[in-house]
């Protein structure tokens, strides 16, 4: 409710609570009058009653109004008397109270757990995700976020936390094992066969080429030219040069099927046993492992990598920062699917979602200590500062209304006593 609301509500209460005080004031005086007077003689019993029960509500407005202002304000406001002003002298107790309050009814494990099964944020969260514009407004956000970090970050840090990942990385990477490891997987069950036997095809397929065939015989012509000087200048040399080369293709060719029709040709014998023995030896010779870790440290420190991982770091900056920039980008586009994505399985999966609510109910218990801590000092804080006027005008506001209904109580109460208080004297002056 508006503070304006809620001023002329207050102020509009204390007028009527000031009435019934008025009224009850001027019904005792007239009533005094007319008995000092003697305007009606003799003084009747329920002139009597009336003056009692007004003299008495008098007394009790009064002694209400006496004690709401005393909450809320000095009485007199020059010397006051003990005990008023209540609500600014005990800012202090209030502040400690509120904020241990606060603590213990609001942060405790019970009031989270209770909280997070009530209001199953899971589910909610996947209503919420699962609406594609929920999910665009979202990743629209959380791009231009990222964007906007990226292009306020320094470059050169980055680029030196990026290499130093890297080699941190790779460094605790042990090549050896890992190779050795993936040199028997592609031996398992003769996978490296079909390795060869694909080389094998391709083998033939480039002997019987024109061009690997004249290439061939261009070496044939220059090697006679060179080893047989006299006899190429008689013999018809690029005729055998050509002869040779078909010759030597054809043969190839047919070693070659002969290896790939035999599975136990001695070719492929060899080829098992030296992938054997190399992948025995990067398990057990120390040497290969030294090698191996030759080869790791040069990597770690090749020039070249570093300047591919800053060249990486400076293409998916422009990218992103690119990307963010048109209306329909590629990279809001894939976080509002995923998003979608993830709202979906939440609904659809009733463990999921369980499961989710669950996690965040324990980060909200673990969470809680701190947080509490924090709210109530800053409860405790913000009520300790402010000013004791205002707090008490704000405590007024916000339930000064009721208490004026208790100065209307009083009045009401006081008076109905009084009445009662003369029916019981004059009931026992009758005996």
């Amino acid at each position: 409710m508006p503070i304006d609301s809620k001023f002329h509500q207050l102020k509009r209460a204390k007028k009527i609570a000031l009435l019934w005080l008025i009224g009850a004031a001027c019904i005792f005086l007239l009533a005094t009058i007319a008995e000092y007077r003697q305007w009606l003689t003799p003084w009747p019993a329920w002139a009597a009653l009336i003056k009692m029960a007004a003299e008495a509500a008098l007394v009790g407005g009064l002694a209400d109004w006496f004690a709401v202002s005393a909450l809320f304000r000095p009485i007199p406001a020059r010397f006051p008397i003990p005990h008023t002003n209540i609500v600014a002298n005990n800012k202090s107790a209030v502040a400690n109270n509120l904020s241990h309050f606060v603590k213990d009814k609001f942060f405790n494990e019970e009031a989270i757990t209770r909280l997070v099964n009530d209001a199953k944020p899971a589910q909610g969260m996947a209503r919420w995700l699962r609406q594609p514009d929920n999910a665009d407004r979202l990743s629209r956000f959380f791009s231009r976020s990222l964007a906007g970090v990226v292009n306020t970050l320094d470059d050169k840090p980055i680029q030196d936390m990026l290499i130093k990942g890297v080699k941190r990385a790779v460094g605790k990477i042990d090549f050896t094992p890992m190779a050795a490891g993936t040199l028997r997987v592609l031996t398992k069950e003769q996978r490296h066969q079909e390795v060869l036997d694909q080389l094998l095809v391709k083998i033939a397929d480039i002997a019987q080429r024109e061009e690997s065939q004249a290439f061939i015989a261009d070496k044939l012509y220059s090697w006679l030219k060179l080893e047989y000087r006299r006899l190429e200048k008689i013999l018809p040399t690029t005729w055998l040069s050509e002869q040779g080369a078909d010759i030597a293709s054809k043969a190839l060719i047919s070693i070659l099927a002969d290896i790939a029709e035999d599975r136990e040709h001695p070719v492929r014998l060899s080829f098992d046993r030296q992938l054997n023995e190399f992948a025995q030896r990067m398990e057990s010779d120390p040497a290969m492992a030294e090698k191996m870790a030759s080869i790791k440290a040069r990597l770690l420190e090749n020039d070249a990598l570093q300047d591919y991982l800053i060249q990486v770091w400076g293409d998916v900056k422009v990218w992103l920062i690119k990307d963010v920039a048109k209306p329909e980008g590629k990279f809001a586009k894939r976080v509002s699917h995923a998003l979608q994505e993830v709202g979906r399985s939440i609904e659809n999966d009733s463990k999921l979602a369980d499961a989710v609510n669950v996690h965040i109910s324990e980060a909200g218990r673990a969470m809680a200590p701190e947080l509490a801590d924090f709210l109530t000092e800053h409860i405790r804080k913000t009520i300790l500062a402010w000013d004791d006027k205002q707090m008490a005008e704000q405590i007024e506001l916000n339930i000064g209304k009721d208490l004026q209904k208790v100065r209307i109580n009083g009045t009401l109460v006081g008076g109905l006593i009084g009445a009662c208080l003369f029916l019981i004297e004059r009931a026992i002056s009758l005996f």
